[in-house]
């Protein structure tokens, strides 16, 4: 059986609107395995972005429990979610988030400095095995601004992969890019997946959506629909209402 990286029970998150609360998210279950690549989908508004920075720790949810690798993070303090989330955790996000003014090894480097497990004189080492898995080691001393915006995103991999994390978030990671580089992310993440790192994603594309093993609709703050994707995992697939 696969292990279980991920559990929300019941989660829901409000918003303080004036005098009107505004419900984003509603009774969500959701678990996920450890080496599967799930898609959360939906219109805009929906909660999907919401939903993902819950899983991702930048919120706190409302109510319910949420369980990421088996620690209950519902009461833990913001200091204690950063070590958690620098751990288990990798982000990538749609507008790249790199840091223009350090070269490329720098920015892949940035999570390692927060992480007490990876030692400074490890740094340069784990940097470039990272950006040889995404074909960049040309570029260790280059420039954001001097990189397509195909070469960035894959920096941003690269960063996001830099301490091994559990899980890999994804959010909107073809959102900034042509068809043809956005077609060369999507093969990376399933490249990735497939040598056994698990990915979440939220998207707006239906090709990468339906390539990933599962797809999780959300409409209007609640889950509506789960559908297997093309590449359907060996993992199990989780029960979610």
């Amino acid at each position: 059986m696969s292990e279980l990286l991920i559990q929300l029970t019941d989660v829901g998150k409000s918003y303080q609107q004036g005098a009107t609360e505004l419900e984003v998210l509603q009774q969500i279950n959701l678990q996920i395995y450890r080496g599967e690549s799930v898609a959360i989908v939906g219109q805009s508004g929906s909660g999907k972005s919401t939903l993902l920075s819950i899983i991702g720790l930048l919120e706190n949810l409302g109510v319910g429990r949420y369980l990421l690798c088996g620690q209950d993070v519902t009461t833990l303090s913001g200091y204690q979610l950063s070590l958690l989330r620098n751990r288990h955790l990798g982000w990538v996000f749609q507008n790249f988030n790199l840091v223009p003014e350090l070269t490329i090894a720098a920015n892949v480097a940035l999570p390692l400095r927060y992480n007490p497990n990876y030692q400074k004189k490890d740094y340069r080492a784990l940097v470039d095995a990272k950006l040889a898995v995404v074909g960049l080691t040309d570029k260790a001393e280059s420039y954001p601004g001097q990189l397509s915006g195909g070469q960035q995103q894959r920096v941003a991999i690269a960063r996001a992969l830099v301490t091994n994390p559990d899980i890999l978030l994804c959010d909107e990671p073809t959102g900034n890019l042509d068809s043809t580089n956005s077609e060369n992310i999507i093969k990376l993440l399933l490249e990735l997946n497939q040598q056994g790192t698990t990915v979440l994603l939220v998207t707006h594309d239906p090709a990468l959506a339906a390539r990933c093993s599962r797809t999780i609709q959300i409409s209007d703050g609640r889950i509506s629909d789960v559908v297997p994707g093309t590449r359907l995992s060996a993992v199990r697939m989780s029960d979610v209402s």
